[in-house]
């Protein structure tokens, strides 16, 4: 049984909604920051298109919340607080976990590179300076589903179809 319930809204989402939904996490992101003062992972799901709280989406976010729980055991993190949100702009969830933040970032780009549904992962880890980039812990960037080049170029450029995109995602859960 997943996190998240199978049944979905799969409505399109505009791009003001996803920039609100953005504002928000950061709001929520603050607000943890500021209430718990330790590391913070905040997890969300890349999914392109307009189209964001599918099935395939939270089947994605099931998979990496529960091995962030499994992960979290297996080194014997405290993880002091944990919430989930169903939202039509895609599942969102945040740990407070009282470790230092380079450490969890570390232990979660190895988590996403352990599993082939990783790469659908996009889990970041605040700390009391912000949000931990890979860059800044030697870490390469986030590799493309369709062509393996960096995934912020192929976005930005919009270098494959939504249908190639998608066929990619699709493939990580054969």
């Amino acid at each position: 049984m997943g996190i998240l319930p199978e049944l979905v809204e799969e409505r399109s989402v505009s791009l003001e909604e996803v920039l609100l939904s953005r504002e928000a996490r950061q709001e929520r992101q603050r607000a943890w920051i500021s209430r718990y003062e330790m590391a913070i992972v905040s997890l969300t799901i890349v999914v392109p298109g307009e189209f964001k709280d599918t099935r395939l989406s939270r089947q994605a976010f099931n998979m990496a919340w529960q091995a962030l729980d499994a992960l979290s055991l297996e080194k014997g993190w405290r993880t002091v607080a944990k919430e989930v949100f169903c939202l039509p702009t895609g599942p969102e969830g945040l740990m407070a976990i009282d470790l230092p933040a380079e450490d969890v970032k570390r232990a979660s780009v190895e988590l996403e590179q352990q599993s082939a549904a990783g790469r659908l992962w996009d889990i970041d880890v605040i700390g009391k300076n912000g949000i931990l980039s890979r860059q800044a812990l030697g870490l390469g960037p986030r590799r493309c589903l369709v062509c393996e080049r960096d995934a912020r170029i192929c976005a930005r450029e919009r270098t494959h179809s939504l249908q190639a995109l998608n066929q990619a995602m699709e493939a990580l859960f054969l």
